[in-house]
């Protein structure tokens, strides 16, 4: 209960100090990079999905948390070096993301002074990774791993309370297993190892739409009748 206990802290005065929420949902796609994959392949993208809750602090600074649900897959079909051409192998992962992102808009497209209903914007956080669908490879390592999600996009008002937003994500992992290769036995020549220093990225990009649950303050704040305490203080 520990844990939930400092979640709990944690979210509290973010809430208490947010001018007004959103909730909504995304879809995109979601690929990777290491040892089989140099550069993220777009016939390798599979379909990942989003839920979203974010904290607005102005115009400019937002916080968002979000919970992802995707799979990463790679192969040596068209290998990046002579060891993939010999190794020959391939594996698909489900994963699922919790994280925290601080966003930074460039152009206030909230504010009623401006008329652009635009922004790009930048993010930055922390996460948490679960790896499922892993063979008996990974019985030593921990399947939940932490991530850096890291990336930008561009936010547009549909209307008051509906915003869509596109984005590009990267999650840098400090884990060279999501693949299944990492080091081995390289007197076994069986090629199934690769480079233990290069740690492995996957990434998350696509589209979402949230609604904006703004808070009303009231019109007429409460002022108690000075009169009325003094004779209930007199009885």
């Amino acid at each position: 209960m520990g844990k939930y206990k400092l979640i709990f802290l944690f979210l509290l005065p973010l809430s208490l100090s947010a001018q007004f929420v959103e909730f909504g949902g995304g879809l995109g796609v979601s690929h990777y990079t290491g040892d089989l994959n140099g550069v993220p392949r777009l016939d390798q993208s599979k379909l990942a999905g989003t839920g979203i809750y974010r904290l607005n602090f102005s115009d400019i600074v937002s916080f968002k948390f979000a919970f992802t649900a995707g799979s990463i897959s790679g192969n040596d079909r068209r290998p990046v070096d002579a060891l993939g051409e010999n190794r020959q192998y391939e594996f698909k992962h489900n994963f699922l993301e919790l994280s925290g992102v601080f966003e930074y808009h460039f152009m206030s497209y909230r504010s009623e002074k401006y008329k652009n209903k635009w922004s790009p914007y930048a993010f930055f956080g922390l996460g948490f990774v679960k790896l499922n669908n892993t063979s008996t490879a990974y019985e030593d390592y921990q399947r939940v791993q932490p991530v850096l999600p890291m990336g930008g996009g561009v936010k547009y008002m549909l209307s008051k309370r509906l915003t869509l937003a596109g984005e590009l994500g990267a999650r840098k992992t400090f884990f060279d297993y999501l693949d299944g290769i990492s080091d081995g036995d390289q007197s076994i020549k069986n090629y199934q190892y690769g480079n233990p220093n290069d740690k492995d990225w996957y990434f998350y990009s696509g589209i979402s739409l949230t609604y904006v649950l703004y808070k009303i303050p009231c019109p007429f704040p409460y002022i108690p009748n000075k009169s009325i305490l003094n004779r209930i203080r007199a009885y």
